[in-house]
């Protein structure tokens, strides 16, 4: 399962909402670890250059705490945040772009996905639609500092 880095904004917007000051308590920090890189390469295919740039294996990231492979701020439904608090890829998921085209991720944990499969239905879920999750997306790569290469690599991906 990937727990994705949060950026510096979206620790900042989630300390001022909660009143916290201390990242310790919503957040950890992660080893760039090979497996880690390896699956920001399989979400980001096209971008292998830039995600080696942004989260070199020497480095370390910020990812929400887990509990039980849980995020800390997961309720019985769904997120504690509001939409407008939540990290991007938490606002996105369980959608992703792979060539300009949404996908979603197969996760049998999602809320989302319980009674909702094809596309059109888990967008009507959660009140959202593809315009909006490609902007969502754009936003992550600018956060996380991840930018198209110009000659893109084809890499499997694997979920």
């Amino acid at each position: 399962m990937l727990i994705p880095p949060v950026s510096d904004a979206e620790i900042e917007r989630i300390l001022n909402f909660s009143g916290y000051k201390r990242r310790n308590k919503f957040f950890v920090v992660k080893d760039n670890s090979s497996f880690f890189i390896h699956q920001m390469l399989n979400i980001f295919p096209d971008m292998e250059k830039s995600v080696l740039k942004a989260y070199p294996e020497n480095k370390k990231h910020f990812e929400l705490k887990t509990i039980n492979n849980a995020c800390i701020l997961l309720g019985k439904d769904g997120c504690r945040l509001p939409k407008d608090v939540r990290p991007h890829f938490c606002r996105i998921y369980p959608f992703w772009f792979f060539d300009a085209e949404p996908q979603i991720f197969q996760d049998p944990d999602c809320l989302a996905l319980r009674n909702s499969k094809t596309i059109p239905e888990v967008l009507l879920s959660l009140g959202t639609n593809q315009d909006t999750l490609k902007q969502i997306h754009s936003q992550i790569c600018q956060d996380w500092g991840l930018f198209h290469s110009i000659s893109p690599v084809k890499r499997k991906r694997s979920f």
